[in-house]
């Protein structure tokens, strides 16, 4: 009797250190299913105010990395966070602006809101900022990138506005992964939107901090 006691009470431990070992991987992430650890990388992913992005994105063939994150708000009330991505990530807004090569602007709406809303900000700034020399450049690709924004309608709390440049190709508008009219020519012309958000006259100083942090 005393020796089966003493081998329940050691199978006893050995599930008990069975159990700990288990407790100790899924803490670290090892050994769980493959819907788990991706439960976990999601919870990684950078986020603000809730919204989540992708730590990296392919755009024209290359890999782009977030560059940063920005709320654009006015008091409590939060339009959307912006992400910026970039094929090489920095602090510098003078760098970013002359990169050459695809980049993102991401904007995940936080507000319902007619997306004429949304051009009024961007046009407005690029209007009241730019020089006539630069604005006479632009001529009726400004108008045209307007009017694609326009034809969205109504933007709706958890929608995803992508405003894409492909060198060769132009700016292209994405608004939850459809793509809305043709693209609009011009690296010169995405510099100016962008502009508008890492510049040195930006919509939103404190989106502008969050758009430079320089990557994850």
């Amino acid at each position: 009797m005393h020796k089966a006691m003493k081998v329940m009470w050691m199978m006893r431990l050995l599930r008990q250190a069975g159990m700990a070992a288990m407790l100790a991987g899924l803490s670290a992430g090892i050994g769980l299913p493959a819907c788990a650890q991706a439960a976990t990388a999601e919870v990684r992913m950078p986020s603000l105010e809730g919204q989540r992005f992708e730590e990296s994105t392919v755009l024209g063939d290359r890999t782009l990395r977030l560059n940063g994150l920005g709320l654009r708000g006015v008091a409590w009330v939060k339009a959307f966070v912006a992400g910026l991505y970039v094929a090489a990530p920095s602090k510098d807004a003078g760098q970013l602006l002359a990169m050459q090569g695809p980049k993102r602007i991401r904007l995940k709406i936080m507000l319902d809101a007619p997306s004429h809303e949304l051009t009024k900000s961007l046009t407005g700034r690029i209007e009241d900022h730019e020089p006539p020399e630069v604005l006479a450049k632009l001529g009726d690709r400004l108008s045209r990138l307007a009017a694609l924004i326009d034809s969205v309608g109504d933007l709706k709390s958890g929608d995803v506005l992508d405003l894409d440049f492909i060198p060769d190709k132009g700016v292209h508008l994405r608004v939850n992964d459809k793509a809305v009219g043709a693209a609009v020519a011009g690296d010169d012309l995405y510099r100016a939107v962008l502009k508008i958000f890492v510049g040195e006259y930006p919509v939103d100083r404190r989106m502008r901090e969050g758009l430079l942090r320089g990557g994850y």
